[in-house]
């Protein structure tokens, strides 16, 4: 049996680190409470419906609303989410493991797991020391940890990231059809993460394989097609499951609606939130055309009319579409201003305070976590430039942004809606660092040759 290399053994230490690191959070920095507090973690928002839907899977009733049992008793279908996740942690459930802080801590072995595909990416892009350096960085980033500890879905998202690269990578070093069709699957994966990535099957599929030299255009065609094809099989499950118990199509998930509209107001598409949310529905005042639509859905706990959620998210995307195109010629300028959200060059520090007093993900780990990201900027470049130089194509990097940049436009800019760049800018940082370091040494080396008498 082959031993594993001295870099492979570092970098899976790098990430049992790591791993420490988000146990600590999890159970001395920011331990599980029942109580909003800034020195402990009360499980809410999006988290809690996971958290919540996680435990219904874990008694046996898959993908249910865990607020209508909650008020109403009733057990209401749902899909406001893509399955993985909550199927994860519905599994730790059903072994008993159901509080908030084992869920917490089942979701940092998503840490692990990125933390060492991260490594392994960078070395086999640009060499060990880029590995071990970007493995160093993806263990510490705050903008990275704080997903895994805070029961949020971009923990596994994160992962399921750096397998599409790692998949896309290895498809360039010999571009046949076994590894496009892993490559759809790895990106299918990806996608019952979190849904937006479905969007990789055009921004990344289609120019990495349609502008692939030395590929006949019949093959280049036929890859596309293996591709979706493989990626429709593993998604068609849960897409049959979605169409066959709801009223109206839901794809991957049935909450679009409500995101967009989110960000589909006035005090989002101006001012300090603008490029952000805001409690649209409520500054709209839509309840009287909510009620008109679905009659019971706001009357009191005993007349409650529980409606399809995609009869619900329905009216939701009827409304945010509706005031896009009532408000169209403004749309660039927002659409601008929502990709600057997410990355940072639009009203950072209004963003950063949404993300500590409103997303509740913390004060200390937000700034610095802020700090972080500006001070990979320029790594960043430097490592897309030096896979430039060894002939590396940077498809699967770009499409990472653009990705990010097109859900961000569709819906509103926020900082955990780009953890897919992060993690790109934590690997291209790992091979800026590499190259930096290997011109140091050149350079010393031809020093020392000169020098020497």
């Amino acid at each position: 049996m082959r031993r594993p290399s001295r870099s492979t053994v570092v970098i899976w230490m790098i990430g049992f680190a790591g791993l420490a690191l988000r146990w600590w959070v999890v159970l001395v920095y920011r331990p599980t409470c029942d109580i909003v507090s800034s020195t402990c973690y009360k499980v809410a928002g999006d988290a809690w419906y996971t958290h919540a839907q996680a435990q219904l899977i874990g008694q046996g009733h898959f993908f249910k609303v865990g607020t209508d049992l909650f008020v109403s008793g009733h057990l209401v279908e749902s899909a406001g989410d893509p399955p993985l996740y909550p199927l994860y942690l519905g599994t730790w459930s059903r072994l008993g493991f159901d509080s908030v802080t084992w869920h917490r801590g089942a979701s940092t072995l998503f840490g692990l797991a990125m933390i060492v595909l991260i490594g392994l990416l960078a070395r086999r892009l640009a060499g060990n020391i880029a590995g071990i350096s970007a493995a160093v960085l993806a263990a510490v980033h705050p903008l990275l940890w704080i997903n895994d500890v805070m029961l949020l879905s971009e923990g596994m998202y994160q992962a399921t990231i750096v397998l599409v690269l790692l998949a896309a990578y290895w498809w360039i070093e010999h571009p046949d059809r076994r590894r496009v069709v892993l490559l759809g699957v790895a990106i299918a994966v990806a996608a019952l993460t979190r849904a937006e990535s479905v969007s990789l099957f055009g921004f990344l599929i289609l120019p990495l394989v349609v502008w692939r030299s030395g590929l006949p255009r019949a093959e280049r065609v036929r890859q596309v097609g293996l591709a979706w094809l493989a990626g429709l099989m593993v998604m068609a499950p849960w897409l049959v499951f979605n169409n066959v118990r709801f009223d109206k199509p839901i794809t991957l998930s049935a909450a679009s609606g409500t995101v967009m509209l989110a960000g589909s107001c006035d005090t989002a598409w101006s001012g300090e939130l603008m490029g952000t949310w805001d409690t649209c529905f409520e500054k709209r005042d839509l309840f009287a055309e909510y009620d008109a639509a679905l009659p019971g859905v706001n009357v009191p706990v005993e007349g409650w009319i529980t409606y399809d959620e995609s009869v619900r998210d329905n009216f939701m995307a009827r409304k945010a579409i509706g005031y896009t195109l009532d408000h169209w010629q403004r749309y660039p300028l927002v659409a601008v201003a929502r990709i600057g959200r997410s990355l940072e060059f639009f009203k950072p520090l209004s963003t950063l305070r949404i993300n500590y007093q409103i997303e509740g993900r913390w004060k200390l780990p937000s700034a610095a976590g802020l700090a972080l990201y500006y001070l990979l900027v320029p790594f960043t470049v430097i490592g897309a430039f030096a896979l430039r130089e060894k002939g590396r194509r940077l498809v699967p990097m770009a499409s990472i942004w653009v990705m990010v940049a097109f859900a961000s436009a569709v819906t509103f800019g926020l900082t955990r809606y780009r953890v897919p760049v992060d993690v790109a800018m934590v690997v291209l940082t790992g091979v800026g660092i590499d190259w930096l370091w290997r011109r140091y040494r050149e350079r010393r080396e031809t020093t020392a040759d000169q020098t020497t008498p």
